[in-house]
């Protein structure tokens, strides 16, 4: 049972952070939201309604940094082996304009469950203005071959938004709707689902604060 649910957690914290995709409006919008975890500024929400049962995840948090920062973390591809908890491997596949781009993420996981992989396309918009950003990422399972040994994501869907606040401070709020595949059952990912999304939240902290 020890086993099981080191494995339940390493699948959640990996793949709830893979930043992705594009979330229809209602989902942002919605009332339903439970405060899960609340630390070091860090808000973690959940709402039923997601994919196969899985929870719909909101995490809010102000942070440091610029919005030129953010976009520089975002494109940086490999850089998500160091926030992006238990990414094994991440590069880009395609680069299609300034602001969009095709990208792989492998995500490790201990014996004996088998790896988590990914294809995301992402879009990044900034307002008008130039007081916010927003970032969206869609897994698309099918833009390349499934690696053999390796469970393939086939929904994976969020929404990140970043406003400026002034005095260098950032709005930061994410949306996600992800189901990680394999055999798990969507009651078991919801019991450690606030985990991932709070350490990953910590890490890219951190980044922006370099």
């Amino acid at each position: 049972m020890h086993v099981k649910k080191i494995i339940i957690q390493w699948i959640l914290c990996s793949l709830l952070f893979l930043c992705f995709g594009c979330l229809k409006a209602q989902i942002s919008e919605r009332k339903d939201w439970h405060l899960v975890k609340q630390k070091n500024g860090i808000e973690v929400f959940t709402a039923s309604g997601g994919h196969d049962g899985v929870k719909l995840i909101k995490v809010i948090a102000e942070m440091n940094g610029s919005l030129q920062r953010v976009k520089e973390i975002f494109t940086n591809i490999p850089l998500q082996e160091s926030w992006v908890f238990a990414t094994k491997k991440s590069y880009l596949v395609k680069k299609l304009d300034e602001n969009s781009m095709l990208y792989y993420n492998e995500t490790g996981l201990p014996w004996p469950a088998s790896n988590r992989d990914v294809v995301i396309r992402m879009v990044i918009e900034k307002d008008a203005s130039h007081k916010s950003l927003q970032i969206r990422q869609e897994a698309e399972p099918g833009n390349l071959p499934v690696n053999k040994g390796l469970v393939r994501v086939q929904h994976l869907s969020g929404h990140w938004i970043f406003t400026e606040t002034g005095n260098n401070k950032l709005k930061t709020v994410y949306f996600l709707d992800v189901d990680p595949g394999g055999s798990l059952p969507a009651w078991v990912v919801n019991l450690f689902i606030a985990k991932g999304p709070y350490e990953t939240f910590v890490k890219l902290q951190r980044l922006l604060n370099r």
